[in-house]
């Protein structure tokens, strides 16, 4: 199979350690952001290779119409560029031919912010660690900059629901502020990769914890980024003023008129937008008029303006999100296009209608974005505004039917249905998020022995684990592609293994799915081995059986391993995410899915392992 290859820099100190990590498959996305946003290249490097197992065992989210003008938000200077070159490089006289640049701007971003108000910068983030679960030490000793290029180089969404979950846990949790490294621009790479992800409101707030005083280029743009996922041009007014001191880009002038408007300053903002149109590299067509609309949705404003989309071809952040902020409806054919992050952000945008946020529900829910409350409580609202005499062949009636009848077989015959309908393997996986507590009402009975592989899927595909035990007998008794399903998931998903595993029906597993059979057979092999529920013993005979090269080392399994024997979570964590880097299951290598499992148990978070290597059979 062709494999692509994605390079990621690991910095330690002022050394560059070039990481190669396979993005099995995957093409480079294209950009969602406007030109200029700027995400740091990629480096290509050689193909990685995996560790040997753990020798002990262990228990156990067109056409012809001429494309309008796109708004230019242009990267900073050569100037700065090189400014900011140097200092990573340490280079002190760099840093001192801009010594008066900085004091400037510093000066301009003072605000009157009482010494009591300061926030501290020692340790910055939304969640507390005791909600989390991540320790406020959990990065260790590990450089700032070497995570924060791992961050701006991790290409995301990722593959799997559950290590997206745990990573924005990871990004959310008010943990230490590392070494070698501004605070401000370390909460700004935490919020850049939140927004990629699709976490918009995530990282919205989380920017919001720094004082705007402290703001720095890169600072700038994770606030800038962040508003408009979450379509909340608002979010822009603490660092507009100042923030065209230090980033040149079209965006900034036009966001210090939007906040004047929002501010019922109409005068200030429209001579603000004036200028913005006089300025070298403007915003023209639709950005501009974007732009303006909200300035005319603030107090006595007069610049109230008509958009059409006729001309435009492709939806970037910008677009996005201030039309959503003022409520426009957007064509789906631009929506469709704008990639799996903005999906996310449609289906949190609340300003835009509930049956064109619905599809981008079901892919908020596969990135581990919403949650399968939320799944279930956006569907019911669709339902709200239906006709409810002719709902009971739609989703949202069989729904109802699936968590509301009184007869079991009615519900179970409910959800087969839901199940049946979606065709692609991410809105499959929809359905069973969306399922998830439905199938843990139902008693287990042989009854239902053929639904038992979707039943124990659904379940687990929303973490309900003890619930998924109850039905062990139901699967052991069970026989063929079916039941081998239902014992394959049972295998890696129960909090303890609680049915018979052995090499024969390991190897021959995988027919039924998506994916290749031999890869579906090393996905529960690595998975077994990785949770160490398979005798050491039986490990080198199954790997070398079924093709797995175990034993081979590369600079990221190194970096992982150095990390899980740290006893870093949060590191092992955002490794993880990086070997990860894909929107397709079946591109996953199983050896980067062994350190994932293995590493994440090693480190505390046996759960979400048996979570990710559940999610492995399903979506393959």
């Amino acid at each position: 199979m062709a494999r692509t290859k994605v390079a990621v820099g690991l910095l330690a100190g002022v050394a560059i350690l070039a990481v190669a990590i396979p993005a099995f498959g995957q093409q480079s996305p294209q950009s969602i952001l406007p030109p200029g946003f700027g995400n740091a290249p990629k480096v290509p490097a050689p193909t990685p290779a995996p560790p040997p197992p753990p020798s002990s065992s262990g228990d156990d989210e067109g056409g012809t119409t001429q494309q309008a003008p796109t708004l230019s938000l242009a990267p900073p200077s050569q100037d700065q560029a090189n400014i900011a070159s140097a200092a990573a490089a340490g280079d002190d006289d760099a840093d001192n031919a801009d010594n008066t640049a900085e004091e400037a701007a510093a000066e301009l971003r003072k605000q009157d912010i009482p010494e009591f108000a300061r926030r501290a910068t020692d340790h910055v983030g939304i969640l507390d660690p005791a909600v989390t679960g991540i320790p406020a030490d959990g990065f260790g000793n590990t450089a700032g900059r070497y995570l924060n290029t791992l961050m701006a180089r991790l290409d995301a969404p990722i593959a799997s629901r559950w290590l997206s979950m745990l990573l924005r846990r990871v990004l959310t949790t008010d943990i230490g502020t590392p070494g070698g490294i501004d605070p401000s621009d370390w909460v700004a790479e935490r919020a850049l990769l939140l927004t990629r992800m699709g976490e918009a409101d995530a990282a919205r707030l989380l920017v919001q914890r720094v004082d705007p005083d402290k703001a720095t280029p890169r600072y700038d743009q994770a606030v800038l980024e962040s508003a408009m996922a979450a379509a909340d041009p608002a979010a822009l007014c603490p660092v507009a003023d100042t923030a065209e001191t230090m980033n040149p880009q079209a965006a900034w002038p036009l966001a210090r008129a939007m906040c004047a408007g929002l501010s019922g300053e109409a005068g200030t903002a429209g001579s603000l937008v004036d200028r913005a149109r006089s300025l070298p590299g403007a915003a023209q067509g639709i950005d501009l008029l974007l732009a303006q609309r909200v300035v005319g949705a603030g107090v006595g404003s007069r610049r109230a303006v008509n958009v059409e989309w006729s001309s435009v071809n492709d939806l970037n952040s910008w677009r996005f999100g201030l039309a959503s902020a003022v409520g426009l409806v957007i064509p789906d054919s631009l929506l469709d296009q704008g990639g799996l992050a903005m999906q996310a952000w449609r289906a949190r945008a609340p300003m835009l209608p509930v049956p064109s946020r619905l599809g981008a529900e079901r892919t908020a829910a596969t990135l581990g974005v919403a949650s399968a409350a939320d799944l279930v409580d956006m569907v019911s609202q669709q339902a709200e505004s239906g006709d409810a005499y002719a709902m009971d062949e739609t989703p949202a009636g069989r729904l109802r039917t699936a968590y509301a009848a009184a007869d079991e077989s009615d519900r179970v015959a409910a959800m087969r249905a839901l199940w049946a309908d979606p065709t692609g393997e991410r809105d499959q996986y929809a359905a069973r998020i969306l399922t998830a507590r439905a199938a843990a009402r139902i008693t287990p009975s042989s009854d239902y022995a053929d639904d038992a592989s979707a039943l124990v899927a659904a379940m687990l595909s929303a973490g309900l684990d003890v619930q998924t035990a109850r039905w062990a007998g139901i699967v052991r008794s069970g026989k063929g592609t079916k039941a081998d399903e239902a014992w394959a998931l049972m295998a890696v998903g129960a909090p303890r293994l609680l049915v018979d595993v052995d090499d024969d029906r390991i190897a021959g597993f995988g027919e039924g799915g998506r994916g290749s059979a031999k890869l579906r057979a090393q996905f529960l092999f690595v998975d077994l081995a990785a949770l160490g529920r398979i005798k050491p013993i039986d490990v080198d005979r199954l790997a070398q059986r079924l093709d797995v090269p175990l034993g081979q080392r590369n600079s990221w399994t190194r970096a992982i391993e150095a990390a899980t024997a740290r006893g870093e979570p949060a590191t092992v964590a955002l490794l993880a995410a990086v070997g990860m880097q894909t929107n397709d299951w079946t591109q996953v290598s199983p050896v980067f899915l062994y350190h994932i499992i293995a590493s994440l148990r090693s480190v505390g978070m046996e759960p979400e392992a048996r979570m990710i290597a559940a999610e492995s059979l399903m979506r393959t």
